[in-house]
């Protein structure tokens, strides 16, 4: 048997049929103050590129007392502390059935 570390607090969903009609992005909560992104462009000009988002504060988290800040990168530039998660992100995304 093999201990698995889920890393995330939760993930929500967010299809280009109901949000952003460009791209598809899947949040993953690390604590209540901040969270990370997998996204990919599935129309337009950046269609087939994928990227990642980082939220933290009290702009982008509802019970944050922390000060905010943001940060989006393609996927060749993300920051190697959070490139596991983003990858754990992305294959949770393929994974998902209502795409």
């Amino acid at each position: 048997m093999t201990n698995v570390i889920i890393p995330f607090k939760g993930t929500t969903y967010h299809s280009h049929q109901n949000h952003n009609p460009y791209c598809d992005i899947l949040k993953g909560n690390l604590d209540q103050d901040c969270l990370i992104t997998y996204g990919l462009y599935v129309s337009g000009p950046r269609k087939g590129q994928e990227f990642c988002e980082y939220y933290r504060g009290e702009n982008y988290r509802m019970h944050s007392t922390k000060r905010s800040y943001s940060r989006c990168w393609k996927s060749a530039d993300i920051p190697k502390k959070y490139r596991d998660l983003w990858q754990l992100l992305r294959s949770i995304y393929e994974n998902i059935e209502t795409k």
